[in-house]
């Protein structure tokens, strides 16, 4: 059996709402052991009827999104009860529980309320909690078609409390999917599949049954493993943190600034950080994980040469002969960082962001960057690496940071 997606509304064509139906299903459904074959987005209007026609000759259920309110543009509920031949019947009962909603929340409701009130004929109404718009679901030879509200916040608790019960009696006996995502930093997408995929073939899986798939970002690769048999899953991960060694930092949603602070709490570690071109990033990212307040202690945003000499120690010499953004300023912004906050760790980038501001010998994505810590004997340690990133700023900017966070993960990995 197979189920399909199809959100409606023109706003998630025009840009102005993000859609997150579909990661939302997905994620619900997995249990169920049931992926989501095919999603189509359509606008309000005569196209929908056109998209679940075409979803109902492929697959067995389908879930449609939006449409159910009392507005003009509205027309979901009307389309599917004339396409599977179900006349609009009015239901008091219903309109009288769409009343006590608005009741509740002390608002006067439109005339156009009334509206919400007709059900298609044989359909089963899902109640809605937080909304006014009722849910359906209607069969039709072995079909399935629920019709959800839009609103995230109606949506998924009628989904989870009213369309999950039905659907596990649908797909009961289907085996559950396990899924397990692998998050690879700093390797290609298609070196990561030339590295994991012929092994896994032939040391795991030389069958059908196993689904691996790759999903790339700016300078990270999410390796996705899917199957019924758990085991098989488990093995393949496994393996392919044994081909990948530290590029994998983490599994699931896990992101580099948790790997970092989990490290870093688990050693009693500090860290510090002193930026420019990121204008605070890595710091940003560190705060946003519990429990960053064991580990980040200091962080500067040292965005002009005098701060840099004022905050960090660089030295007015160095800017002068080799310019704030060099291997020569980021190593002192380092070391400056390290001394001052009396860290364990610390982490400069100074780069240039652009748009403007290259040059033949140091183009717009340039990025130098430190990293300070304590020794054995205590004494400082520190090294700079020359990167050169995406010229677009928001992407340098946030490339930088990832970079960071790596390699403050790859040196709490050291043991230091």
């Amino acid at each position: 059996m197979q189920l399909e997606v199809v959100n409606t509304g023109s706003e998630l064509l025009l840009g102005q709402t993000l859609n997150t139906h579909l990661g939302y299903f997905a994620e619900q459904l997995q249990p169920l052991g049931v992926p989501v074959t095919r999603a189509q987005i359509v606008p309000d209007g005569p196209l929908i009827e056109a998209a679940i026609r075409a979803a109902l000759a492929r697959s067995e259920v389908v879930l449609v999104t939006g449409g159910l309110g009392p507005t003009s543009d509205d027309v979901t509920r009307d389309l599917v009860a004339k396409m599977l031949d179900a006349p609009l019947e009015f239901q008091p009962e219903l309109l009288d529980k769409i009343y006590a909603y608005f009741a509740r929340r002390k608002i006067v409701p439109s005339d156009l309320t009334r509206a919400q009130a007709f059900v298609p004929r044989g359909a089963t109404v899902l109640p809605n909690n937080h909304g006014s718009a009722p849910g359906l679901w209607l069969q039709r030879d072995g079909r399935h078609v629920f019709c959800l509200p839009g609103p995230p916040r109606e949506l998924r608790p009628m989904f989870e409390n009213h369309t999950l019960p039905v659907l596990k009696k649908i797909f009961a006996g289907t085996p559950p999917l396990t899924v397990q995502v692998l998050r690879v930093y700093g390797i290609g997408e298609s070196s990561v599949q030339e590295r994991v995929e012929p092994a896994v073939r032939a040391q795991v899986a030389d069958r059908a049954g196993l689904d691996i798939g790759y999903c790339a970002r700016p300078g990270e690769v999410d390796v996705r493993f899917v199957a019924a048999d758990r085991d098989l899953v488990n093995r393949a991960a496994a393996l392919t943190r044994e081909l990948l060694g530290d590029a994998v930092y983490a599994d699931g949603d896990g992101t580099l600034e948790q790997a970092v602070i989990g490290s870093a709490v688990a050693r009693g570690k500090t860290i510090a950080t002193a930026e420019s071109c990121t204008g605070g990033l890595v710091a940003h990212l560190l705060t946003n994980v519990p429990g960053a307040s064991a580990v980040l202690q200091r962080g500067w945003v040292a965005y002009s040469n005098q701060a840099k000499m004022d905050e960090l120690n660089v030295s007015g010499e160095t800017l002068q002969q080799h310019g704030a953004v060099s291997a020569e300023c980021a190593r002192e912004m380092a070391l400056g960082a390290l001394t001052v906050s009396g860290c364990d760790l610390a982490i400069a980038l100074t780069g240039l962001a652009g748009p403007g501001g290259g040059t033949a010998e140091q183009p717009v994505g340039t990025l130098f960057a430190g990293l300070a810590w304590r020794g054995a004997d205590s004494h400082p340690r520190v090294e700079t690496q020359h990167r050169l990133l995406l010229p677009n700023r928001a992407d340098f900017k946030h490339t930088a940071a990832q970079f960071a966070l790596n390699w403050l993960r790859l040196k709490l990995v050291e043991k230091i």
